[in-house]
């Protein structure tokens, strides 16, 4: 199996003026702590970065830690480096700035990776939800909150990407993607940890940092 980690965003939602895959969290970037993590259940990760952080990357990079270039989407930059992963593959797709990713979550999706075509941790929905136009309240029990590392089939990844192009559909996450042409496919729902939560903003680089100091 190889692995993918996203991290070709600008972070505006951070701001920060850099993209927070790179920020120091105990002393490494941000996007190693997933990277060590993965690398223990995958042959091969790929990076997929922006243009100008190509040199940034190049001191990680070695026969398991690859890059790509990424693009203006967060499926146009997972496609791109599924184009180099043999199609009949299994691949995990995680978000760079996602630290805390659980292991027994990843060990779960390796093992379960035989058995089903996608795969999907989730948390269940805390707040009450409603729809905003028009404004109705929603059942959160029927709701889920999508979390990564998704695993999806590199074929089934690739030729839903290029019908979402012809028709201008943008995507949020992988499994998604997935599923709207291949809506018959089997998927696991993993339950995953609030502590996999994805640093956006500020007050979530304070969290980490926090957890970071009360682990030591």
């Amino acid at each position: 199996m190889q692995a993918i980690i996203c991290m070709a965003g600008n972070s505006t939602r951070l701001n920060i003026g850099d993209n927070k895959a790179f920020v120091l969290l105990d002393n490494k970037p941000i996007f190693m702590h997933s990277v060590n993590k993965i690398l223990n259940y995958v042959d091969v990760i790929y990076l997929s970065v922006r243009e100008i952080d190509l040199p940034r990357v190049k001191p990680y990079l070695n026969k398991k830690i690859k890059v790509v270039l990424g693009g203006n989407s967060r499926s146009e930059s997972v496609y791109n480096a599924m184009k180099l992963i043999p199609k009949d593959e299994k691949v995990l797709i995680h978000d760079a700035a996602r630290p805390f990713l659980c292991e027994k979550i990843l060990k779960s999706i390796v093992s379960e990776s035989p058995k089903y075509d996608a795969i999907l941790p989730y948390l269940p929905l805390k707040y009450t939800l409603y729809q905003a136009e028009p404004f109705t309240y929603l059942n959160r029990e029927k709701y889920i909150v999508a979390q990564t590392p998704q695993m999806v089939k590199v074929n089934d990844f690739i030729k839903s990407y290029e019908l979402a192009l012809k028709e201008g559909f943008v995507a949020t996450d992988d499994v998604s993607l997935v599923l709207r042409y291949n809506p018959e496919i089997k998927v696991l729902k993993l339950l995953d940890t609030d502590r996999n939560f994805k640093i956006t903003t500020k007050h979530d680089l304070d969290i980490a940092k926090s957890m970071i100091s009360e682990s030591k």
